[in-house]
């Protein structure tokens, strides 16, 4: 018997296998980086006179981790990333599982576009188009460690995101350090169309536009198909604009 099931639609899926598209964050080795900010580090709590670490004679392990998180590895964003008043992921409401379609497309040069985003969704029944998980082509296993530069980093164009909205996507998953290029004078285009926001915007969008989430750095092996998935995106609760956290899909189809 399967542990768990879902229903989507009017069909109830069994629960049995499932794929981490995260990027496990080394502090102490190979990681991802996008603008060049410090690596993620790991240190030994200490004070006067003791350390916390067993292999210097500590009585306990206890870390100081420091990280950027929309820097330094997989990440969920809220629409707080953006707005002067602060809206922190917290404040998101993620069901325990959602409907969700993979998708594999290739940019042209490093701009992905509205059509390549239209034949690639248009194979997902409409039930599954809450959450969307793009994987961008070719699957170069080195994004899990890629120093992530402007010149050579995939972005979405604004009509690629206008027809990703158009689908009815909420939750929007990405193996690209940013929905935009890395550098583009901090105009965020991509990232407003699909809060529903005007260009050049700092204001909270409705209310149902706060709801949607981004996720950046991820992975998806290419062992994994295109096709129909129940996505668990495991955050903490951390009140702040980005958490560092751990996407989850499980297979529908028992294609993986």
């Amino acid at each position: 018997m399967p542990f768990a099931q879902v229903t989507i639609g009017e069909r109830v899926y069994p629960l049995t296998k499932w794929v981490d598209i995260s990027i496990p964050l080394d502090p102490h080795g190979a990681q991802p980086n996008a603008y060049g900010v410090p690596p993620a580090t790991a240190r030994p709590y200490s004070g006067d006179g003791f350390v916390l670490d067993t292999r210097r004679g500590g009585s306990c392990n206890c870390d100081v981790i420091e990280l950027t998180p929309h820097c330094n590895g997989t990440h969920t964003e809220s629409v707080g990333h953006l707005t002067t008043e602060r809206f922190p992921l917290s404040k998101v409401t993620l069901p325990l599982f959602l409907p969700c379609a993979l998708i594999s497309v290739p940019p042209e040069g490093r701009e992905i576009r509205a059509d390549a985003i239209e034949r690639a969704i248009g194979r997902a029944p409409t039930e599954f188009r809450n959450a969307l998980v793009v994987r961008t082509l070719p699957n170069d296993p080195n994004k899990i460690t890629r120093k992530w530069e402007d010149g050579t980093t995939p972005y979405f164009g604004p009509d690629a995101m206008a027809a990703i909205r158009a689908h009815g996507v909420q939750h929007l998953l990405v193996d690209l350090p940013s929905l935009d290029p890395l550098i583009d004078g901090g105009h965020l285009t991509a990232h407003r169309i699909f809060w529903s926001m005007s260009t050049g915007s700092k204001e909270l969008p409705d209310a149902r536009a706060r709801q949607r989430t981004v996720t950046e750095m991820i992975f998806v092996p290419d062992r994994v198909p295109d096709g129909r998935y129940a996505l668990v995106l495991q955050v903490p609760p951390l009140v702040s604009d980005a958490a560092p956290s751990r996407p989850l899909l499980f297979d529908l189809d028992g294609a993986v």
